[in-house]
């Protein structure tokens, strides 16, 4: 959506650098003000949000091109233009100015929609729409302003100096209120609540009582940034007393709005017509008072303006203590990857074990503590290897980083990996002896026994190596397993927990006993969580949500908010009861559904049954509208309520066709070739700024394609493991066909 808008070189930087961004309307330029009083105050607006280091970003549309920041010359261009060769555009105007290629001053309501669209959250003006004045016999006159709605749909809070002194501000607030919109006032002279008026544009207080007061403006920013946490598609109004200075006395304004009212009326002036003609007339019996007081409140404005977006990126960015970050309908910033030496870009970054491998098949019925007949093969192993391998015949962008020692076993891993040539790897060394991992199968490939000496891969120095790979290759995704020590999961995580920008990870729990280890990490919660999927088994399920339970993880504070938001009702319980009791009883949704907020996808492993892939949505209602023509559509579909804030997509993928009745060599690394088949898959898509964005580990339901992409990974992952299930390798190169 972004590629339609035009957005102004010094936007587009503060887009990326995560810079505060302050939007400005041009209507008040092209409609509002007369030239060049109009002009002045438009470059005054943009010069003060540059001295509190914000960005402007003007709206226009020029020639039918929505702009998102105006050069100086635009500006002046629309500051000199006859009013009648410039559309005022609202909602309903947009796509009427583009397909005609009209010059377009934007409202309230068609600038929250450019700058949500363009990822800006706060909007400086002069005053608010709303409801007008009814005509005289106190019959309604049903004109209200586009902005009310528009503030009830689209996340942009809109710092104004209240409604415009004309309008019926007492139904303006009911209005806003059935729309669910916050509407408070600084109260910088720290009034008692009851006492609160909300201004009336030109004067400082109406006789109207504000729903809210903020006694600061960093308050301001924190109500932006819990209203965001939970999801609120909805815009605030902050409404901004004008200075004492220039406003005007509530007595005197309303006596002249009342007549300029009644000449509107005899004059048949209405819709887009009757604001202007009605400042144009306060303008002239105020000799022109009430244009330098609106001059002055739109200079005020965006003051505050400037003040609540910079209090606002310091807790997207953690500098009040927490690690919060503002939900987006664009999640986090993706890093841009760099090129590896040999010409590729490295896209999945996986990291954990290698280890050389003894696999031992029993050929006759198995008797335990005796020698028993088989088979005794050596090869090289671990589950960061072979997830890294199965990425490797998938793509040629994945990178594998581990550990090993300076041993025979050391040397072996690292020439055989260098002559098979199929995954580009970084092997540091460290003390101690290489992984090494035994086990034991009977004649039917099913593991009886297993032992691994994981430990030089636990060292905690390794997390070192692993940021400043990380730093190096600048990854998309990063794909890691919980081999690694719980002192170096944490330390990765929490450091790109911190950074503005950084990759997307992805975590295999490896097994029900280090699957423990993830209790030990500070995780945040959704939106602001950098791991966006998670591989357990039932049982590593299981394990996850006891040790993190026990380990407090589910506090109120953070985890409650997005685990409430979900809605988790008595119907939904009940369908999920139908799709599979056994489950259900055995806690596994339940299990999931707590581990949400830290993980927002998860797939869990189901053996010969299939797996579940259980995801956090902003927008599942949109899920209604996808096709489910694919070859690869679940088996079974269930979502929380449409009206829940935050929405739960439970789908089940039950075994493929092809899987059922494989004649099974060994199951060694079948689960691991699932998930790296499925992390080559997802890194190619990860982080897109193509028109076509397929990244399905993203919070919201983008396009039809991208929901069957997600199907057709998720599908094909599960043959990826039924491949390895009959090769005698850990992974079959087969999966590079599918």
């Amino acid at each position: 959506m972004k590629n339609i808008l035009q957005l102004s070189k010094e936007v587009k930087n503060a887009l990326n650098l995560r810079k505060p961004i302050v939007s400005f309307e041009s209507t008040i330029i092209s409609h509002g003000l007369p030239y060049p009083q109009n002009l002045e105050m438009a470059r005054s607006v943009e010069e003060i949000l540059r001295d509190h280091k914000v960005t402007p970003a003007t709206c226009a549309f020029i020639n039918g091109t929505p702009h998102v920041g105006l050069s100086t010359s635009q500006i002046q261009q629309f500051a000199e233009s006859p009013r009648n060769a410039i559309t005022k555009v609202s909602r309903r105007d947009i796509g009427y100015v583009m397909a005609n290629k009209l010059n377009g001053g934007t409202t309230i309501a068609s600038t929250m929609i450019l700058s949500h669209l363009a990822g800006i959250k706060f909007f400086a003006t002069g005053g608010l729409g709303g409801v007008h004045r009814d005509a005289p016999g106190g019959q309604f006159s049903m004109d209200v302003s586009a902005d009310l709605t528009e503030l009830g749909r689209t996340p942009v809070s809109v710092i104004c100096a209240g409604p415009k002194s004309i309008l019926d501000i007492e139904r303006t607030l009911e209005f806003l209120e059935t729309q669910g919109v916050y509407v408070g006032t600084y109260n910088e002279d720290r009034k008692l609540a009851s006492e609160l008026k909300i201004p009336g544009f030109y004067c400082r207080e109406s006789s109207v009582a504000s729903p809210f007061g903020f006694d600061s403006l960093a308050n301001a920013a924190e109500i932006v940034y819990n209203q965001q946490l939970m999801g609120l598609q909805s815009g605030n109004v902050f409404c901004i007393p004008p200075p004492r200075e220039t406003a005007l006395d509530s007595n005197f304004i309303n006596e002249i709005i009342d007549k300029a009212n009644k000449k509107a009326r005899v004059q048949g002036v209405s819709g887009k017509q009757l604001t202007p003609f009605l400042l144009s007339e306060i303008a002239r019996e105020t000799q022109g008072k009430s244009v330098d007081c609106n001059i002055s409140l739109v200079k005020n404005n965006a003051r505050a303006a400037a003040i609540i977006a910079n209090e606002y990126y310091k807790l997207e960015n953690g500098k009040l203590g927490g690690e919060k970050v503002p939900l987006e309908k664009v999640t986090h910033q993706p890093m841009q990857h760099s090129v590896h030496k040999d010409g590729s870009s490295v896209n999945l970054l996986v990291v954990g074990s290698v280890a050389l491998n003894t696999i031992s098949t029993i050929t006759t019925q198995t008797k335990l503590k005796d020698s028993n007949i088989g088979k005794i093969t050596n090869s090289i192993g671990g589950v960061g290897y072979n997830m890294a391998l199965a990425s490797s015949y998938v793509s040629n962008t994945t990178k594998f980083i581990s550990r090993v020692g300076d041993d025979v076993a050391g040397e072996t891993i690292s020439r055989q990996i260098e002559e098979k040539g199929i995954i580009k790897s970084n092997l540091t060394r460290g003390l101690g002896s290489s992984a090494q991992y035994s086990c034991v199968h009977d004649s039917k490939g099913d593991l009886i026994v297993a032992c691994a000496d994981m430990s030089i891969i636990e060292d905690s120095e390794f997390a070192q190596s692993v940021i400043d790979e990380i730093n190096q290759t600048q990854p998309k995704l990063v794909l890691m397993d919980c081999n690694l020590s719980p002192e170096s999961i944490g330390n990765i995580i929490e450091h790109f927990q911190r950074q503005t920008t950084s990759p997307g990870f992805i975590i295999e729990p490896t097994s029900y006993i280090k699957a423990q280890r993830l209790s030990k990490v500070k995780w945040n919660t959704f939106p602001h969580n950098r791991v966006k999927l998670v591989t357990p088994t039932i049982q590593e399920l299981n394990t996850m949500y006891e040790s993190m339970e026990k380990s407090q993880l589910f506090d109120l504070d953070h985890w409650f908010p997005v685990l409430d938001a979900m809605n988790i009702d008595a119907s939904m319980r009940e369908s999920l009861t139908k799709l599979d009791a056994s489950l259900y009883s055995r806690g596994v949704f339940q299990q999931a559904f707590y581990l949400l907020p830290f993980f927002q996808n998860i797939l869990v492993k189901l053996g010969d049954r299939g797996v579940m892939l259980i995801s956090l949505v902003i927008n599942h209602k949109d899920l209604k509208s996808i096709p489910t023509t694919s070859t690869y559509k679940p088996t079974a579909t269930i979502t929380n309520d449409v009206s829940s804030k935050l929405g739960i997509v439970v789908e089940y993928f039950d075994i493929p066709q092809q899987n059922r009745n494989l004649s099974v060599v060994n199951v060694t690394g079948a689960g691991d070739t699932m998930v790296g088949y499925l992390a080559a898959k997802l890194a190619s898509s990860y982080g897109s700024t193509s028109d076509m964005d397929l990244n399905w580990l993203d919070c919201e339901v983008k396009s039809c394609e991208q929901v069957w992409k997600k199907w057709e990974d998720v599908y094909k992952s599960q043959l990826a493991s039924g491949l390895t299930l009959m090769s005698e390798s850990s992974v079959s190169e087969e999966i590079s066909i599918l």
